[in-house]
């Protein structure tokens, strides 16, 4: 059997306030002192060139436009990196609200996916800025099925189980996670890793916003729910071989996703 792995290179920053030029400056800095090697996945976290604003006036980008300053450098990355490249911007739709979005490109600049966060958090009035989205997405990178997801998504396993659905063997979760529940990122993303037989790939931010502090903790876990890396609370780039293979000699060898009662991919 070949060897199937996919490398991932997770981007855990601090997020300047609502200053988008900043950010990408600190991501460039972190990848060109840690850099992905060619055909990696880039990940970086929920609404990286913002924070986690409501204001949309500041933050907000309009989604008609093609391409959005956020995904250009999204596109950019993937283009001098060789790389997919995964992360989490914002814009706005025709009626004014709000999209929390992952969007992935690939090197030749194709959009590899675009999805809209499911689960607004209602706790920080995110539910009345931004209109949720109505379905998972999943693209393949390097033959490896891949379904974003985005910070509070992660308390809802339905939508994982979608991802199932559609084959995922990666849930990358983008996120703006807070201290104060950190030990409930680590849990669910060891949760959802089991249940899904699949890697998990948590990709958090530090430093602080007006609302909330944040300590990182950007991991990966296996599927059997092991972390196999975790970033602590530095700002870094996060380097790791999925073992792909592995994966897959696991879901034959283990009948969980086989056996589950509500398969949503059988014939009705």
């Amino acid at each position: 059997m070949p060897d199937e792995a996919l490398n991932i290179a997770a981007v855990q920053m601090d997020i300047a306030w609502e200053d988008p030029p900043s950010n990408y400056q600190r991501v460039s800095r972190l990848l060109q002192t840690q850099p992905p090697g060619p055909g990696s996945l880039i990940i970086l976290p929920e609404m990286f060139p913002t924070g986690f604003s409501m204001n949309l006036d500041h933050t907000a980008e309009n989604a008609s436009l093609a391409p959005s300053l956020s995904a250009e450098f999204l596109r950019q990355l993937a283009s001098d990196y060789q790389c997919a490249v995964l992360g989490g911007i914002t814009t706005r739709n025709s009626q004014g609200k709000g999209q929390n979005e992952a969007v992935a490109f690939a090197p030749d600049g194709r959009l590899l996916c675009r999805y809209r966060k499911i689960q607004p958090f209602s706790l920080s009035g995110e539910a009345e800025a931004f209109s949720p989205g109505t379905d998972t997405c999943a693209f393949e990178w390097q033959g490896v099925r891949i379904a974003p997801l985005i910070c509070y998504d992660l308390r809802f396993p339905e939508w994982f189980r979608r991802g199932a659905a559609d084959g995922a063997e990666l849930y990358p979760v983008i996120a703006s996670w807070p201290m104060a529940r950190i030990q409930h990122w680590v849990t669910l993303l060891q949760a959802r890793a089991i249940e899904n037989l699949a890697y998990t790939v948590g990709v958090n931010r530090i430093g602080t916003d007006p609302s909330f502090r944040y300590t990182g903790r950007t991991l990966i876990a296996n599927p059997h729910g092991d972390i196999v890396m975790d970033a602590g609370d530095r700002e870094t780039v996060l380097h790791h071989r999925l073992e792909i293979s592995s994966l897959r000699e696991w879901r034959k060898k283990f009948p969980a996703l086989r056996d589950r009662k509500d398969r949503l991919d059988q014939p009705t």
